[in-house]
């Protein structure tokens, strides 16, 4: 017999409270799972209960800021034109898409590295550039993948906390750099939300190199499309010229290719052929290039994409204020709410609903990270949450 999502959240009971801890439910959802399964203890138990979660009917996902409205018309039309080839190993498809991504940007092919979304090039660079002396630095709370991975290579951490108003620290970031191997600067930051403008990121740069110039500095820009504030730049041109700066980018935000995984890196031609020593040889599926190849070409549609997001955004927001909530100000695709009580039981009561929500991750006990969905999942969201005295 069919099992409907609520008749199957009715069946977890209490033991939704331990299905909450699973990847799933975890800062970025399923790419935080790859990060995570790297440590064989984890990797037994929690993958099962991450399908049991993905494969409920109706499951309303708002936990790993995935683009709800998919990819456009020109990328579903190459996907489909092409899925004949799916029996052959890909070969010219992501010279192509390296070419593609090139011209867009204003660099040369040799500047590029793809990979298995861009989860795969932040572990690249955790391998090329940490060891056991030469520690990560990567801001508490930030997407935790490369803190993960550097856990499961024994090589240190140093995780300095983000400010008052939830942005990076960067003084005291660029202090506990010293020395180290790689810093990795989400901009915007991921689960925060915030971002730092070009005139900061690049001081915070500089401040780096001149403390330590031996240590190279990972910017991930995955949700650089959706931002709006003047102030911010891409810190590509930069990447190109100074071989201690790498930039990330993505294919499963704003193009809506999450399930294709594609991602790239941008950096100097030396620095690119460091990463490429220690990545896979074939990270991006023939198809997944193709699509991606025609994304990136579609401008109409990301600009749409975009104004919608931002119209969405505003909206939560409305509703928010609406019941004297509070939301960190966001330049992604998801927000940041303030629950104004402890979150973990906020949370586990949306999964009794139907609606998967990450867990709050301390010092951030009373906030929430909520993926914008489509109008309808939104609608669920704030129905829920109006549940049972939910509405403060």
């Amino acid at each position: 017999m069919p099992v409907s999502r609520r008749s199957f959240v009715a069946t977890l009971g209490a033991g939704a409270t331990g299905l909450i801890g699973a990847p799933l439910l975890s800062w970025r959802g399923h790419e935080a799972l790859f990060a995570q399964q790297q440590q064989p203890a984890l990797a037994a138990a929690e993958p099962h209960a991450e399908r049991l979660l993905a494969s409920m009917p109706g499951m309303v996902r708002l936990d790993s800021n995935e683009n709800p409205n998919g990819p456009g018309q020109r990328a579903l039309a190459a996907i489909t034109q092409h899925f004949g080839e799916a029996n052959r190993y890909p070969v010219k498809q992501p010279d192509d898409l390296i070419a593609e991504i090139a011209k867009v940007q204003g660099v040369k092919p040799e500047n590029i590295i793809l990979g298995c979304g861009s989860g795969e090039l932040l572990r690249t660079a955790v391998i090329t550039f940490t060891s056991r002396d030469r520690a990560l630095v990567a801001p508490d709370p930030t997407f935790e993948s490369p803190g993960n991975f550097a856990k499961f290579l024994g090589n240190p951490i140093r995780a300095p906390k983000v400010d008052s108003v939830l942005k990076l620290d960067l003084n005291a970031t660029a202090d506990a750099a010293k020395g180290a191997g790689l810093v990795y600067y989400c901009n915007p930051n991921n689960p925060t939300a915030t971002v730092h403008g070009a005139s900061d990121t690049k001081s915070f740069v500089d401040q780096v190199l001149r403390s330590s110039p031996d240590t190279t500095i990972l910017i991930d820009e995955a949700y650089h499309e959706y931002v709006a504030d003047p102030s911010y730049a891409t810190m590509i041109p930069l990447a190109v010229t100074n071989p201690r700066v790498i930039v990330t980018r993505s294919f499963s935000k704003a193009y809506g290719l999450a399930g294709l995984r594609v991602g790239y890196a941008v950096a100097s031609a030396s620095t690119a052929r460091a990463l490429r020593s220690t990545g896979l040889e074939d990270g991006v599926t023939a198809i997944a290039a193709i699509a991606a190849a025609a994304a990136i070409e579609d401008r109409d549609h990301l600009e749409t994409i975009v104004g919608r997001n931002a119209d969405d955004r505003q909206e939560f927001v409305n509703q928010a204020n609406a019941r004297m909530l509070r939301v960190i100000d966001s330049q992604t695709n998801f927000v940041m709410l303030n629950t104004q009580r402890p979150a973990r039981p906020i949370v586990e009561h949306f999964l009794r609903n139907g609606i998967a929500l990450p867990p709050p991750v301390a010092p951030l006990n009373e906030y929430v990270r909520v993926s914008l969905g489509s109008p309808s999942d939104m609608d669920e969201f704030w129905r829920v949450w109006d549940l049972t005295g939910m509405r403060m």
